[in-house]
């Protein structure tokens, strides 16, 4: 067990709260009709960073910048994305990993279900009756989605391997293109065959998305579908507990097809069945007790225990949606001390940071937060949508459990 950190102090966070509350408005865009490469929409959207590098609209991007929309005047906007991923599948029969042509060759970590709920939160605030109407027109596709893109047996699908469990996946059969889908585009995880595994954190997903499709199911009364989504999620649950789990590390893995093994290299991905919540209480423990303090540093979360050159998705990087999914884990887990020291690390690392560059970033060095992170490709972005959404998240989750110095100075 780590000491508790002390929290962030309020004069620390107050200036990148700021930047964040203004900088929404800068990466708003609404392109109704198709323009070159990019696909047209019918709302408004959040774009990853300001300027010309983005246009188009992502897909597990836009769910977790509305988690920093929540409460704020741009709350609405929540719903109007998840009725452009709604258009994107009902056009293109997936939702692609962006709103560009070039990009519906695959998808991106699907997080569609989870949207929806957190639209519909929104839209019952104002008119319950018309969030359900809402609710029944949306869970048919993510149950169209689920059966089609993520359970396809054949092209341009093909995502659903052994055991009934799914892979990453790219029209033209390209192990880097999958990766890209993975959205852990340039890691050291499954050594660049990513079609050749079964990977933890998609899994890990889908799961969570028949949870959902049962819930949701079960709420507007169709019990023969809701019961039908609660057994396949247990069995995805079962079978991911024999292949992905580990006995003797006691750690979830993805699994190799070629090897017939789980013997990969460990990541934050073997985290997401605590998220998800299929994960038994014994697995969670050891996976605290044992595996969360090699990840952990001082500026939060590692993405991987191994480096290369290159790779972004790696050592010593941390990212803002591996943090959030890790910590959401932590606290449905009971370890609530945990999560909250690892929100204070990452956010005194972000503001930190702030506080020399005057912006907020894509990615961060997680184990020296000092020193720049890997750049990958295409180097460090500043922005950036995801970062802002999860640090104004984690300051209303330290703010809500802990005593603060000044509790209206974090009201956003």
């Amino acid at each position: 067990m780590h000491n508790q950190l002390p929290l962030p102090s309020v004069s620390l966070i107050d200036a990148p709260l700021a930047y964040i509350d203004a900088y929404w408005s800068k990466i708003i865009r609404h392109n109704p009709e198709d323009r070159q490469t990019l696909i047209g929409l019918p709302h408004p959207y959040l774009v990853p960073g300001h300027g010309e590098m983005f246009q188009e609209m992502y897909y597990w991007d836009s769910y977790f910048m509305s988690l920093g929309l929540l409460d704020t005047e741009y709350e609405d906007m929540i719903v109007g994305m998840t009725h452009n991923l709604a258009h994107l599948f009902r056009r293109f029969g997936l939702i692609p990993n962006g709103s560009r042509y070039y990009f519906l060759s695959r998808s991106q970590p699907p997080f569609f279900t989870s949207m929806i709920k957190l639209a519909f939160d929104v839209l019952k605030k104002s008119n319950e009756a018309e969030a359900l109407e809402f609710l029944k027109e949306m869970i048919l596709l993510a149950e169209a989605e689920q059966e089609n893109v993520w359970l396809g047996r054949e092209q341009p699908h093909h995502r659903l391997m052994e055991f009934g469990l799914s892979r990453y996946f790219d029209i033209n059969f390209l192990d880097m293109l999958a990766s890209c889908e993975s959205g852990w585009d340039h890691s050291t995880r499954c050594e660049d065959r990513w079609m050749h595994h079964l990977p933890v954190d998609l899994n890990s997903i889908l799961y969570a998305r028949e949870i959902d499709l049962g819930e949701v199911f079960a709420l507007l009364g169709d019990d023969e579908r809701a019961d039908s989504w609660k057994a396949r999620a247990e069995e995805r649950a079962v079978t991911m507990r024999e292949r992905m789990w580990r006995d003797g590390c006691g750690f979830f893995f993805d699994y190799d097809l070629e090897k017939k093994s789980n013997d990969t290299n460990p990541s934050l991905a073997g985290f997401f069945p605590l998220w998800a919540g299929l994960a038994t209480d014994e697995q969670a423990e050891h996976m605290v007790e044992s595996w969360l303090p090699r990840f952990e540093h001082d500026g939060g979360l590692v993405t991987t225990l191994d480096q290369q050159a290159g790779r972004q998705w790696a050592f010593p990087n941390g990212w803002a949606p591996l943090q959030w999914l890790v910590v959401e884990g932590l606290d449905r887990y009971g370890y609530r001390q945990d999560a909250n020291r690892i929100r204070a690390k990452w956010i005194t690392n972000c503001a930190t940071i702030f506080e020399r560059t005057g912006a907020m970033w894509e990615k961060y060095n997680v184990v020296t937060p000092e020193m720049v992170p890997e750049g990958g490709l295409y180097g460090s972005v500043a922005g950036f949508g995801w970062s802002n959404a999860v640090f104004v998240d984690f300051v209303r989750k330290l703010s809500g459990h802990v005593a603060m110095p000044d509790e209206e100075a974090l009201s956003y």
